[in-house]
């Protein structure tokens, strides 16, 4: 009963809770690690010290070696198949330690852990081949039948388990596999969970509701990154639409906002064709715009804008009630140079923007573009 209980309970949260750690550890200190051979490096050091503790163990109890494969196939399906192969590759290393230990292993031995290794490895991939199934699915299948099957083939083919107890070991290793599976899965899908929420609540908090464009908070974060930016020109392009209160007065705030969706949705479309790496598309708030290009030359730059005021008022705007509105905006238009840095660019831009709105609105300023 102690036997099967340590089979089936201890072995098994053993692995789980070097998984956890594993799994901790990559989330809280792979990116401050730095070079991917470091953090190979001390995965492969944690690892070999625990597979060995646990062979050793497994070894000293029940004259067997199982679950070798739980860190690895769980790899495979839940990190990538680099870190899956990765530690794949170290199972017969710390087994072969562990039976070198024990003054077990011979060549025969050792050219059986790596026939082991690769049919498991093998076996994964071919779990990957069955596309109707999701990834959870696969694990569970790979987990069990890996788990199970050694042992088996190390009875029956290979001769490596020193007494025949298979009988009184299966079901415990059965027991076991489905508690690492369950545990595993469980934490997997609330930690993907979190990370769904999380990233819904960075995206709230740098993008507008009702645009879905970058907000002012996500402006100023980006203008803070880029403001040390040297090796690249920035050129600003400041928006205000035309009028705005007169639409919200005239046909409500609902419509206003179906203005600005209309808006913003050709604005996106007509600058992310143009510009597709180069742009990034802010929402002030209310009716401001601001948009910054990465590398584009203000005089591109300006003809760009008005291409898109002569499009936008061709077009007009249809109200939700089929009524024709004409929707124009002003802009400004600079860019950083050897004189101007991010932040004067913007005090430019914006500057230029009320310029337009003074002398009449519908315009486009850039004080600074030389036209031909």
């Amino acid at each position: 009963m102690g036997e099967a209980f340590t089979l089936g309970f201890i072995i098994p949260i053993m692995n789980i809770c070097f998984l956890f750690c594993k799994f901790h550890f990559l989330k809280l200190y792979e990116a401050n690690i730095g070079h991917d051979v470091f953090k190979y490096a001390v995965v492969a050091i944690f690892f070999l010290v625990f597979n060995f503790v646990i062979a050793t163990f497994s070894l000293k109890c029940f004259q067997l070696i199982c679950f070798q494969y739980t860190v690895p196939v769980t790899s495979f399906f839940l990190d990538g198949r680099g870190h899956g192969y990765f530690i794949f590759l170290l199972v017969p290393i710390t087994l072969a330690l562990s039976l070198s230990a024990d003054k077990m292993l011979s060549l025969k031995v050792l050219l059986v852990l790596i026939a082991e290794a690769i049919g498991s490895l093998v076996f994964c991939e071919l779990m990957q081949l069955l596309t109707n199934l999701d990834v959870f699915s696969k694990y569970i299948i790979s987990m069990l039948m890996v788990n199970i099957i050694t042992p088996i083939e190390n009875q029956y083919k290979w001769n490596l388990v020193i007494n025949n107890q298979l009988a009184k070991v299966s079901l415990p290793i059965l027991i076991g596999s489905i508690l690492i599976t369950v545990s595993v899965c469980l934490y997997v899908t609330a930690l993907q969970r979190k990370e769904s929420l999380i990233k819904k609540l960075q995206y709230e908090t740098n993008h507008d509701n009702l645009t879905n464009l970058l907000n002012y908070r996500a402006f100023s974060n980006y203008i803070i990154k880029i403001s040390t930016d040297t090796s690249a020109v920035y050129t600003i392009l400041m928006l205000d639409l035309d009028n705005f209160k007169g639409i919200n007065d005239r046909f409500g705030h609902l419509e206003g906002n179906h203005l600005l969706e209309t808006f913003t949705a050709k604005l996106k479309h007509f600058f992310l064709d143009k510009y597709p790496t180069a742009v990034k598309i802010f929402r002030f708030g209310g009716e401001e715009f601001c948009l910054v290009l990465k590398d584009v030359s203000i005089e591109d730059a300006y003809a760009k804008i008005w291409e898109f005021e002569e499009l936008l008022t061709a077009k007009g705007y249809s109200t939700t009630t089929g009524q024709q509105v004409k929707v124009s905006f002003s802009g400004g238009v600079a860019n950083t140079d050897q004189k101007s840095n991010i932040h004067e660019a913007i005090r430019n831009a914006d500057a230029a923007v009320y310029l337009a709105k003074n002398n009449g609105r519908a315009q486009i300023i850039c004080p600074d573009c030389v036209i031909d």
